[in-house]
Formats: C-alpha cells, structure tokens, sequence
C-alpha cells in the first residue's frame, strides 16, 4: 500500500511539473505568434499566461536594467526592490489579462503595469522574443529608417523613433525648420500602415538653463512636432505631447557632444490602449 502511495505522488509531482512546462511553452508560443496589435485576444491571453508562469523574470530583469543603467551598486539595491514589487504584480496583471482576454478592456483602463512580456529585458536582438519573429511594426520601422537622421529601435514593447533635437528645430526654438517638416510628413506617411497605434511625442533638452525654461521648451517643441503631424493626417486621437526638459538624459551634459544627444524629440509608438511610457 505505502507502495502504491509513492508512486501515486511521484507521477502528481511529475504531471504538476509536466503542466507548468506545457503552460510556460504555450505563453512563449503564443508570444511569437501574435503578430498583430496588442490587445487582440491571443495577445492577451499569451501576456497572461506569461505573468503567471514567467512573472519572477521581473526579479533578475530589473536587477539587470538597473546594473546596466546605472551600476551594479543600483542594480542589487534599487534593482532588487523593483523586481520584489513588480513580481506579485505581474502575477496579478497576467491573471487579469487571462481572465479577460476575449473581452474588451474598460476605456481609460490603466494597468498597474504596461502590459508587456517580462522576458523583454533580455531580448537579444530587436523585435525578437526568446527567438520568436515579432512583425508587428516592422513596416512602419523600415519606413521611418529610411528619413535621414532618424534613429529607430524597439523598446520595452513600443517602437521609439529618435530624432536630434537640431535635426528638427534650431537652437532655443519651437519652430520646425522646413527640413523637419519634410522628414515628419514622412513619419506621418508611415503611421498611416497601422491606423490602430498610438503615439506620445515626447521632447527633451540639455541641462542649460533653467528647469521651468527647459521643460517649458521641451513642451513646446512635443507640442508643434503632434500638431504638425496632425496637419499630415495622423488622427489626433492617436497623439499625445509631453515635454520632460532636461530629465531622463541618454549622455552627459558636461560635454558639447553629450549634450547634443539629450536635445532631441522622441516618438513612442504603441499599440492602441497600451501606455505609451514605461
């Protein structure tokens, strides 16, 4: 009898591991399938599955995005206390967008996360998920990789399209230069392959000069790029500005270079419903 009892609890032990693998393999299928917008149903339902099975990359995910961001110092402190609050978190979201994945969302439905997959922090390559193609936006990425001076990569799930602040405006102003207006009419042409996206314009500058100039400026220039690509066509209700001044800088502002690099207009490009900042 005791006999039979092991070997009961050796194949439940075994058929438990079984399905866990079977789900997880099924959330990263899914994944790689669901080439269309975000919040089609299989969509969902693969971000779900993926929150309930792989939700604990959060913790070595955001150890590692803060290490790399800002050294190792950040990453086991800062980074380790993200992890431990986004991983019940993401558990939670992944059961929710199972439970509702054949179901419209609520409108103004704001989650407690950006509904993305966790594995995303250590995508190897752009638009690839643990090896699986991912399609959606490609068309869009090709056409705006093709306007001189635009700087295009995927991120945390959007399509983040770059472009240097000089490239668009001349110094101090929120004027487009007719160059710009040239290359945002291209990017206007390009939004149009997926009517469905929506897009925050989000501009930035360097450190000189004082903050409520700057992020007066930052506002302006967001501003006149959103409404001139509504002037192209771009649906407004697909568009939203924000200006963040000299916050969030991708170089040092102590050098001509670095602070080259932080004046710049950037546009997020994400599928609609989903926050357009991480």
């Amino acid at each position: 009898m005791s006999s039979n009892r092991s070997v009961r609890a050796r194949f439940t032990s075994h058929d438990l591991f079984r399905c866990l693998a079977i789900t997880a393999a099924l959330s990263v299928g899914l994944a790689g399938a669901a080439t269309a917008q975000e919040m089609t149903a299989t969509r969902k339902a693969g971000r779900g599955l993926a929150g309930l099975t792989l939700g604990i990359l959060e913790l070595p995910g955001n150890m590692t995005q803060e290490w790399k961001n800002d050294g190792p110092l950040q990453g086991l402190t800062v980074g380790l206390a993200m992890g431990i609050v986004k991983v019940p978190a993401r558990t939670l979201l992944g059961a929710y967008e199972l439970v509702t994945a054949p179901f419209a969302l609520p409108a103004g439905y704001e989650p407690l996360l950006a509904p993305e997959y966790s594995w995303q922090y250590f995508q190897a390559s752009p638009g690839e998920v643990y090896g699986f193609s991912d399609r959606y936006l490609n068309a869009e990425m090709a056409a705006i990789r093709a306007i001189p001076g635009a700087q295009v990569e995927r991120s945390g799930g959007a399509l983040v399209v770059r472009f240097p602040g000089d490239l668009l405006f001349a110094t101090g102003s929120s004027t487009l230069t007719p160059d710009a207006r040239d290359r945002l009419a291209r990017v206007a042409e390009a939004l149009q392959y997926n009517p469905g996206t929506a897009v925050q314009v989000q501009g930035f500058t360097d450190a000189t000069g004082t903050e409520a100039v700057n992020l007066a400026l930052s506002a302006a220039r967001a501003e006149t790029v959103t409404r001139y690509l509504i002037q192209q066509g771009v649906d407004p209700t697909r568009l939203d500005a924000a200006g963040f001044g000299a916050s969030r800088a991708i170089a040092s502002n102590e050098t001509a270079e670095g602070r080259a690099l932080n004046r710049r207009v950037e546009l997020q490009i994400r599928a609609g419903g989903v926050s357009a900042v991480r």
